[in-house]
């Protein structure tokens, strides 16, 4: 595929420009912090209008060359957090690992090996673009990494991590074990006591012969649970009777916000933040959004939902 032409035919730009603008879109990216739940922040870089829809154009094309596997639930049609959380629900011991600089970690040349396994050799031949289009540079000397902000990045991730994934799954059905990989959150549940004790260094072992991508477990992440306490997966809280909540401490806090609401306490952004929360309430645990209703008037619920200033 000549990536140039394809784009200018369906921008209408020009191949020159085209060909100038990839060339630069590394460096189109706007880069802001977010702050992590446990301390510290997250650096977003969010690409340029037009290079979102450069990146779309091309991923619109992959998306029916490149595989997902069934464990992955981020950013999967018909798949979500709530989803993610289901597979395990009536499973007692739960373990949760995760990777160090998930998105950071994976670079042009593990996109280049995914599409070598796909034998899709019309885009390697545009390999050097494809670099430039879906990966950004954090300075001006850093290599090119994929982004979190990145529209291409979501899936790309997903279709890079296949091989991982189906090892891990395979692994994970000869012992009875449910697993599912939320972007950098892996999950794994069992009924069968102990048998997660070991599955840490399993993973490990996965990740250091597997050459594309190099990610790293990040250990300070990894947490066994089982039903003597609350068990909390991509955010979503599983009770031990197989329920799924958001938790106290959240709804402690989305029922302080509707309280400002009503008062007109709130700021246009936090409205915003509201308005979110209460679209994933309801995906979770309707029931909550019924019990504000009435606490603070069906009005106060639908105003918030229908609040679009930005």
């Amino acid at each position: 595929m000549d990536i140039i032409k394809f784009i200018s035919e369906k921008t209408l730009m020009p191949t020159t420009k085209v060909s100038a603008f990839l060339y630069t879109a590394p460096h189109r990216y706007k880069k802001y912090f977010i702050p992590k739940r446990n301390g510290g922040v997250r650096e977003i870089a969010q690409p340029s209008k037009e290079l979102k829809y450069m990146q779309r154009i091309i991923i619109s094309e992959l998306s029916s060359a490149l595989r997902i596997h069934d464990s992955a639930y981020a950013y999967v049609s018909n798949k979500n957090i709530k989803e993610n959380a289901s597979k395990h629900k009536r499973n007692s011991y739960i373990l949760k690992m995760d990777f160090c600089e998930f998105f950071n970690s994976i670079k042009p040349k593990d996109l280049e090996n995914c599409l070598k396994k796909h034998n899709l050799d019309e885009y390697l031949a545009s390999m050097e673009l494809l670099g430039k289009l879906f990966f950004y540079k954090k300075t001006k000397k850093s290599s090119l990494t994929m982004s979190i902000g990145a529209p291409s990045s979501p899936f790309l991730s997903n279709a890079i991590l296949y091989d991982f994934d189906a090892e891990v799954a395979a692994i994970c059905h000869e012992r009875n074990i449910e697993y599912t990989r939320y972007a950098d959150d892996l999950t794994f549940s069992t009924n069968v006591k102990g048998s997660l004790l070991d599955f840490p260094k399993e993973i490990k072992r996965i990740l250091r012969k597997t050459p594309s991508p190099k990610l790293k477990v990040n250990d300070s992440k990894t947490i066994f649970a089982s039903k003597k306490c609350n068990r909390h997966i991509t955010g979503v809280v599983v009770n031990n009777s197989g329920d799924l909540s958001i938790g106290r401490k959240k709804k402690r806090y989305i029922s302080s916000l509707i309280h400002k609401f009503t008062l007109n306490l709130l700021d246009k952004n936090t409205k915003n933040h509201l308005k979110g929360y209460l679209a994933y309430i309801n995906n979770i645990e309707p029931i909550f959004i019924r019990r504000m209703a009435e606490k603070y008037g069906a009005n106060a619920i639908d105003s918030i939902r229908k609040f679009n200033e930005l």
